[in-house]
């Protein structure tokens, strides 16, 4: 097997960065209790105890209610293993009781299933249908919890349900003879190989192993199973109301060369597949992989680094269909930025951080309000004024899937192998691992390493001016697909890295009809937004030919056509001002442009590519 990268466990890595640290510690103190309020309010714990009772009662919510609180419970481990809290740990021990009192005797668990058809467990028998039950997500949520809250306590009660689910998953899932069965929303493949990475690498787990009968060859080969039998539908229920597009069905992954579907569902799937690629050392998945990502980021993702444009199906719709209405929702720009991130273990290429930090920065952090309680579903581009964030969704899969990614943030930062340690974001964060240390603040890395390495550096696409000391002097550095290269010796270092990130307008490609004839505006990796509240309702204005575009550290001014100045603040911080003046909310991030560039200039300023600067201030 090739020596892939790999990230460090939430366990070895600590966020002490100015914006992310503080504001990780506001989803513990609001976020998290907010959502556990609301878990509770609409029944959703509820239906665990119905389950446990054998009362007879209906299912409460959405199908994949289980599922959503456990990706909670999954968030709030995180903030466990970032910072010990007692509370959070009596909390959530016991929410793990009453999910246990609920458990079956042979692992299964879906509330919805054992409350109201029985009958269909895992989308067999009359009317089981495997898309709409969630079966596999809910018990892939479960087995993901579990994974974090061991990390996180050392506690095993957890994770002996999820072995128990996932033993008797495998036992029903399958070559025949066993059943032809695949999630009909992906998460499960990556949650079964976090599963097998734990008992894996963890050898204080190895006498719980035993006792547990954990298989972890079993899980790998059914995450296999999955992926080679899409596509592949004998014996198989189908959904009614989907086409086998919506749940990536369509034909063996390695075969697939562009992205379908559930907009969440698709990147989750993708996600899984390049773990799935490292941990089978599937060369043939490559291949799928890579023409995926390429369909993604140059014919399907729009500015804000939101994907899924249709609403009917929260998906994908055809080559350039990237309307500034589009849904673009929170879960999957989150599918995004993690698919993205699962890439660049593969190979290291700044692309796969750029996006991943495009759609942080954008269509995730924008999905969340300053207040912490209210979210985005969905995440257009425009807004006439009436779409406001809610408190809590009769659909609320935004919050638990924000919990996990924003308390993931720091895992990212850096991944490494016996040979590297590559750099991926500038967050002042600290890693330590058996044979180095990493610490960074402001850019400056100071390294401890026991052995020869080569460093590896990003260069942001948005970097203007990227430099490099070692130890206080300027360096030479190679750079390969966006990555700065430095070999260092065993001993002490320490790094500065200085860049300062560009200020531009940006143009969409010609093939995109909506974006035509307009710019948008962003400083690094941040996109920027006109709202009424600043600009006298008025979202709608030409950009001047020189548009003077001017920062002040927290906005950006600009000059418009008819010689006015409108102002432009984060995409991220919109609609955290709202009053009853309806023109107050209004925001636009697309501007007409006094002397517009042809087709044919913005053609060769795009090329093969979605978007390219118009304009460099």
């Amino acid at each position: 097997m090739s020596n892939f990268h790999k990230y460090p466990t939430i366990e070895d890595v600590r966020l002490n960065d100015s914006f992310w640290t503080p504001y990780i510690e506001n989803l513990k103190l609001i976020t998290v209790p907010h959502c556990f309020k609301n878990f509770e309010a609409t029944g959703y714990v509820e239906n665990f105890i119905s389950v446990a009772a054998k009362d007879g009662r209906a299912h409460i919510g959405p199908h994949f209610t289980d599922g959503l609180f456990y990706e909670t419970l999954t968030g709030v481990a995180n903030l466990i293993a970032i910072k010990y809290d007692e509370e959070l740990v009596a909390t959530l021990d016991r929410y793990i009781d009453i999910i246990a009192s609920a458990q079956a005797d042979d692992g299964y668990i879906c509330t919805v299933v054992m409350q109201d058809y029985p009958h269909r467990k895992w989308g067999q028998g009359d009317g089981g249908d495997i898309v709409y039950q969630h079966d596999l997500y809910n018990q892939g949520a479960l087995i993901e919890a579990a994974v974090a809250y061991y990390r996180a306590t050392k506690k095993t009660k957890l994770l002996s349900m999820a072995v128990r689910c996932a033993n008797n998953i495998c036992s029903y899932v399958g070559e025949p003879p066993k059943n032809n069965v695949i999630p009909g929303h992906s998460m499960p493949e990556m949650a079964f190989i976090m599963l097998y990475r734990l008992f894996r690498d963890t050898r204080e787990l190895d006498a719980f192993a035993a006792e547990h009968n954990v298989d972890i060859d079993a899980y790998l080969e059914t995450v296999r199973f999955w992926y080679d039998n899409r596509g592949n539908h004998k014996d198989r229920q189908l959904c009614k109301n989907f086409g086998r597009e919506y749940n990536q069905d369509t034909a063996p992954f390695a075969s697939v060369r562009a992205a379908m579907g559930h907009a969440v569902r698709a990147g989750l799937c993708y996600q899984g597949a390049t773990a799935a690629r490292i941990e089978l050392d599937r060369d043939d998945y490559e291949p799928a992989l890579l023409a995926i990502w390429r369909d993604i980021i140059s014919k399907k993702m729009h500015i804000s680094g939101g994907i899924g444009a249709r609403h009917d199906i929260e998906g994908f719709d055809s080559e350039y269909q990237l309307p500034n209405n589009a849904y673009l929702e929170t879960c999957a720009g989150i599918a995004l930025a993690f698919f993205a991130a699962e890439m660049n273990l593969l190979s290291r290429k700044s692309e796969y951080f750029d996006i991943f930090e495009l759609s942080l920065y954008n269509n995730i952090l924008g999905a969340l309000d300053g207040y912490f309680i209210r979210f985005y579903y969905d995440n257009p581009l425009f807004n006439d004024g009436t779409k406001n964030r809610w408190e809590w969704h009769g659909c609320p899969c935004c919050p638990p899937m924000l919990l996990k990614c924003f308390t993931w943030l720091a895992n990212y930062v850096y991944s490494y192998n016996d040979e590297e340690i590559c750099v991926n974001m500038y967050l002042d964060a600290s890693v330590s691992q058996q044979d180095f240390t990493v610490t960074q603040q402001n850019k400056t890395l100071n390294i401890s390493s026991r052995s020869d390495k080569t460093l590896l550096l990003r260069i942001p696409a948005y970097a203007q001016n990227f430099s490099v000391t070692l130890n206080g002097s300027p360096c030479d550095i190679d750079i390969k697909d966006g990555y700065a290269k430095l070999s260092l010796r065993a001993g002490e270092w320490s790094v500065a890295v200085s860049f300062d990130e560009r200020l531009c307008e940006i143009c969409a490609n010609p093939k995109v009809e909506d974006d035509r004839d307009t710019v948008c505006v962003m400083l690094g990796t941040k996109l920027y937004c006109a709202e009424g509240i600043d600009n006298g309702g008025n979202v709608d204005f030409t950009l001047a030919d020189n548009s003077c575009l001017a920062f002040d550290g927290k906005k950006i001014t600009a000059k418009t056509e008819d010689g006015g100045t409108v102002t432009l603040i984060p995409y991220h911080e919109r609609n955290n001002r709202v009053s009853e003046n309806v023109s107050d909310s209004k925001m636009a991030v697309w501007f007409k442009k006094e002397n517009v560039k042809s087709l044919d200039e913005i053609a060769s300023i795009t090329a093969d590519n979605l978007y390219g600067y118009y304009k460099i201030y």
